[in-house]
């Protein structure tokens, strides 16, 4: 079981990572975005979908947790769809884990 600080470490992360890729791709924020300790693993996969001419940009993010790399590249590769005329996607995985100290013998 994870530590409590541990949980708002990655929820913490989570919340801020997800803001500044709405930033980047100048998408509104949510004005209550629902995270919850229970939801969050240790990956976090986020996809913005492609713009196609004729359809309306998208406006929001998608995004999940994962407990492993190879995970939420799965997690991607089910919801990615690609046109040849479609532009402006991105994908990014982000390790929630990265510079937090744990004994790893706590985590099993």
């Amino acid at each position: 079981m994870l530590s409590d600080a541990i949980e708002q470490e990655r929820l913490l992360i989570a919340g801020r990572l997800l803001n500044e890729i709405e930033r980047r791709h100048a998408l509104p924020h949510p004005a209550q975005r629902e995270l919850h300790p229970v939801i969050i693993d240790r990956f976090l996969a986020a996809y913005l979908p492609e713009a196609r001419e004729g359809e309306l940009a998208p406006l929001a993010l998608e995004y999940a947790f994962a407990p492993s790399l190879t995970e939420a590249l799965e997690l991607l590769r089910e919801v990615v769809s690609e046109s040849p005329d479609g532009r402006g996607a991105a994908l990014y995985i982000h390790d929630l884990d990265v510079g937090v100290t744990a004994d790893t013998r706590d985590l099993h």
